[in-house]
């Protein structure tokens, strides 16, 4: 099945502006009863294990084409990658123990399709709190230039009063075929974000980074999400 949503978690947890990278791991699921989910995820992470675990999130999809069948994706984050390995054997700690009746919950409400590794190379934590969020699978064959052209576009859209954040990421295994990259754009609202689009898509700054890019690079999919729960996120 198919890779819907690594991006969502990238865009809101790149927590400190090209000082830290922040690895992530994330699974795209199918959650057949979304609330029931939740509510015990809540539980399972105000646990003593939850609680011992590095930063989580939970998101939802909200467009997407009928190549995705995930519904949500659970993603964990961390400057050290570390922390990722350690979470994979408290889950499954979890499990065996049936924390907060996650076991259970996880067999009869979720069908995991995908796993995804991978790392924020230019990102923002200004807009940490936005609301929505639009995901950019990129096929990238020259990563250097693509980075040099992305910071001077998004130079130019941070010096503007435009609403949002931009960011860049690298696909380390598991997501799309053909997919390197991916570019996410956050903006408080869909209406907020589909206003700054059609203007900056006009600009000279926009432009000028898909003329030098389009050669070594190709946009694969265009998908949207937005968050459900953060935890243990400070």
């Amino acid at each position: 099945m198919k890779n819907t949503f690594l991006g969502m978690v990238t865009l809101l947890f790149t927590i400190q502006l090209n000082a830290q990278q922040v690895t992530w791991q994330c699974s795209n699921v199918i959650v057949e009863n979304p609330a029931a989910f939740v509510s015990v995820w809540n539980d399972f992470m105000e646990s003593d294990l939850g609680k011992s675990m590095s930063a989580n999130a939970i998101f939802q999809f909200d467009h997407s084409s009928s190549e995705f069948s995930s519904t949500h994706q659970v993603c964990w984050f961390s400057e050290n990658a570390a922390d990722l390995d350690a979470n994979w054997t408290k889950f499954m700690t979890s499990q065996t123990m049936n924390t907060a009746g996650i076991y259970q919950t996880w067999n009869e409400n979720v069908v995991q399709e995908s796993s995804i590794l991978g790392q924020s190379l230019i990102a923002d934590p200004a807009g940490f709190d936005l609301r929505f969020a639009v995901v950019y699978y990129v096929n990238v064959e020259d990563p250097a230039s693509y980075a040099a052209a992305f910071t001077k576009m998004k130079k130019a859209f941070d010096s503007s009063d435009r609403v949002g954040v931009l960011e860049l990421h690298e696909i380390l295994a598991g997501g799309e075929s053909g997919v390197t990259h991916e570019v996410i754009v956050r903006a408080p609202s869909m209406a907020e974000w589909l206003a700054g689009r059609n203007e900056f898509v006009s600009t000279k700054a926009f432009q000028e980074f898909v003329s030098s890019t389009s050669p070594y690079s190709e946009v694969l999919h265009v998908i949207t999400g937005s968050p459900v729960q953060f935890y243990n996120v400070d």
